[in-house]
């Protein structure tokens, strides 16, 4: 079978950079036996999606933080599809509404989506896997940051800025503080119409088999929907399950990083 020669090369490349970096354009040029000028190419490509990163002062190339993304995304989807995503359906069905799950990148101090199901209705509110999700106004991000060191907390609310989506979104970092002590409390974080005017969203922290919070899982719906639903009740749901992913996932393969 003929492979796509672009392909191989931009693999060789990748290859090269996944067993030593970084790298600068001489030695990989050197390394993969291309031509300067197709590794410059495959370089400014690569950069361009974020796949690799250039120090600035030695101009040498690492891989990216969409590598190390999708690599996660990927890795951990085919755990979760195999020892998570049904649980994740049963809880969809027991509550009649769509629920996700989303894993916490502590190099980046980013939360980003790897599994989900639509629910009965078939919603999927604008879901994309593998896509950054807000922190300070999800259910999902404010359950994390709520479990984390004060001072990560604080750090990843810095990096990702306290940026007003909706009437509702709270940005004084203060009032998130106060929230944070009732979700410890509560054991699950609530988001009334922050991310998205409309949506109401629940979530609980995973944590792996050492305690450390590693993600968390929500459920996400109308807020018509969410407000004739009693609170304790729903969030009963969302932390039995968020606990049983846990289990499961801490017992299978390892626990989560």
């Amino acid at each position: 079978m003929r492979t796509a020669t672009s392909v191989t090369k931009l693999c060789r490349v990748m290859e090269q950079l996944q067993e030593r970096q970084p790298l600068g354009i001489t030695d990989l040029a050197r390394r993969t036996e291309l031509l300067p000028s197709d590794v410059h190419r495959i370089l400014a490509s690569l950069r361009l999606f974020g796949y690799v990163e250039q120090d600035p002062e030695t101009k040498k190339y690492r891989l990216g933080f969409s590598l190390l993304r999708l690599g996660l995304s990927a890795f951990f989807r085919n755990q979760l599809c195999e020892e998570a995503h049904p649980i994740l359906v049963q809880l969809s069905q027991k509550i009649a509404a769509a629920t996700r799950i989303a894993l916490l990148d502590r190099r980046e101090l980013k939360l980003f989506l790897v599994d989900h199901e639509r629910g009965p209705n078939n919603l999927s509110f604008g879901i994309h896997l593998g896509v950054p999700e807000r922190l300070h106004s999800t259910a999902l991000g404010k359950s994390i940051l709520a479990n984390l060191n004060p001072d990560l907390a604080f750090s990843a609310l810095k990096k990702n800025s306290l940026t007003k989506y909706t009437r509702h979104t709270i940005t004084d970092p203060s009032v998130l503080a106060q929230q944070f002590e009732n979700i410890r409390r509560l054991g699950y974080a609530v988001d009334r119409e922050e991310d998205l005017e409309g949506i109401c969203c629940l979530g609980s922290p995973l944590r792996n088999s050492e305690g450390i919070v590693v993600g968390a899982i929500s459920t996400t719906m109308l807020s018509s929907e969410f407000n004739a639903w009693d609170e304790v009740r729903l969030g009963a749901h969302i932390k039995a399950t968020a606990q049983h992913v846990s289990a499961a996932l801490a017992t299978s393969r390892g626990s989560l990083v």
